[in-house]
């Protein structure tokens, strides 16, 4: 899926978007801007499907170019300089508030892609093609649906459950929040589905698209945000049946050429090369001292590392040199990630590398959490010590439950450090308030606002309460 995407499919992505984001009159949206295509008349053979899937599947590219600032930024690995509510700074110090542009982002952005799922789903039916195709695309569309739900319900909790087409202003505002283990048990249902149908590899041509083991992966881990380590062990245990053995070396899963490797279950792929199909995660990255002497992009240190996280690794750890580095501007050290360090289009800064949704790494953990909290201490030790080898570390023996789940909650941090799992781990441990107290006391850190409860989702934006009354706040927000 590593191509230039063709200029009328961008426009009608684009008429797509605003047909099924009634914030406008209706006078407008029952326009034909001419030039366009009808959506009505669009459907009619399995190209337009397989058009629709590729709009779809680009739309994650900006979801997840800003993916880390939700889900790294506030937890004890990443941090921003500056540290402006202008930039990223309010996901730094908990400083965000229902009116904030970042928030409106998150959301609305997840819900054009669900959007996009829905519009293939409901439109595939009646168009002619071989079923064993309709049936993939179908479980395509379902699983990108279910990560976004997925993505949204740890971001905000309770949220409005759209699994159909929009297609009035009144539909569209009649929506109400769901309450969690509503909206969970949609992305079961999806996930399960999907992995029924998807196949268990592509060729390259086909990269990007979930396989059967993505989606059977994305659904241990999310029986695992629910604490259903019985039904998580399951079907984890049959993809980690499928990992690699030995498990693909660390260095070779990240860094210039090494996409779509044996690691990853599922990543969001982008290309280089001036189209806006690039990611920005270098000048992001990157530390805004250091020039362009590090990989030749002017940083804007927006996602970088911090002491307590350096010294999370232990000594000899191979990951290490990968994963988060020191850069000295004079007696100032700013530590940054290699992962996403790739070379870039000069203008635009447009990386190639793609983001690493879901990877072996971060299963075969899961399934040692599961293993553990099943009172399977000794099996969950041995997956625990797959990744600890592959780090070239020693295995954890012998260890009580307790130690076997702090070892396990430690072997995540480091091993998916600046991949976006940080804050969800620490919030779905409840440890979110003691470890990031923990933090802010040590490092006197000033700025950031008091850790409290209200922190673990963030609020539903303002806007979308005020197009839609029905939407209730998340408590402590205004």
């Amino acid at each position: 899926m590593k191509m230039k995407k063709l200029l009328f499919i961008r426009y009608i992505i684009l008429f797509f978007v605003i047909s099924a984001n009634f914030s406008c009159s209706k006078d407008f949206v029952n326009l034909t801007p001419e030039g366009l295509i009808p959506v009505d008349g669009y459907y009619h053979d399995e190209l337009s499907i397989k058009n629709a899937l590729t709009g779809m599947y680009g739309s994650l590219r900006t979801i997840y170019n800003n993916h880390w600032a939700y889900s790294e930024l506030p937890s004890d690995n990443t941090m921003t300089y500056p540290s402006s509510e202008a930039f990223w700074g309010e996901m730094d110090k908990y400083t965000w508030v229902s009116t904030s542009t970042r928030i409106q982002e998150a959301w609305s952005r997840h819900y054009t892609t669900i959007s996009l799922s829905n519009i293939i789903l409901d439109r595939i039916d009646p168009v002619p093609m071989q079923q064993t195709n309709k049936d993939r695309y179908i479980a395509e569309a379902k699983f990108v649906r279910a990560l976004m739900y997925f993505n949204l319900v740890r971001m905000f909790g309770d949220v409005p459950l759209v699994l159909n087409e929009i297609t009035t202003e009144a539909q569209a505002y009649s929506y109400n929040r769901e309450p969690i283990a509503r909206v969970y048990a949609q992305i079961e249902k999806d996930l399960t589905e999907a992995a029924a149908v998807l196949p268990t590899s592509y060729t390259s041509a086909d990269f990007g698209r979930p396989t059967q083991n993505a989606a059977k992966g994305l659904l241990g881990k999310v029986y695992m945000f629910q604490k259903k380590f019985t039904e998580a062990e399951t079907i984890l245990a049959q993809v980690v049946a499928a990992a690699p053995s030995p498990l693909v070396p660390f260095d070779k899963i990240f860094g210039p050429g090494n996409d779509n490797n044996g690691d990853i279950l599922f990543s969001v792929q982008y290309i280089t090369g001036g189209f806006g199909e690039g990611n920005i995660f270098a000048r992001e990255f990157v530390p805004q001292p250091s020039g362009t002497t590090i990989i030749g992009v002017s940083g804007s240190s927006y996602n970088v590392g911090g002491v307590d996280l350096y010294d999370a690794f232990e000594p000899g750890d191979a990951r290490k040199p990968i994963s988060i580095d020191i850069f000295m501007d004079g007696s100032l050290p700013y530590y940054y990630t290699r992962k996403f360090l790739y070379p870039t289009v000069p203008a635009g800064n447009e990386g190639d590398n793609d983001w690493p949704v879901l990877r072996f790494g971060d299963v075969i953990l899961l399934y040692a959490e599961a293993l553990n909290e099943n009172h399977k201490t000794n099996e969950a030790l041995v997956q625990l010590n797959r990744i600890r080898t592959r780090a070239g570390l020693p295995d954890k023996t012998g260890l009580s439950e307790q130690d076997a789940r702090t070892a396990i909650y430690n072997e995540r941090r480091v091993e998916l450090c600046f991949e976006g799992e940080r804050w969800f781990d620490l919030v779905r441990w409840n440890i979110f308030i003691p470890t990031m107290q923990a933090f802010k006391t040590k490092y006197n850190v000033t700025g950031m606002g008091n850790i409290e409860e209200r922190l673990k989702v963030f609020p539903i934006p303002s806007r979308e309460r005020a197009l839609n009354p029905n939407l209730t706040q998340n408590t402590g927000y205004e």
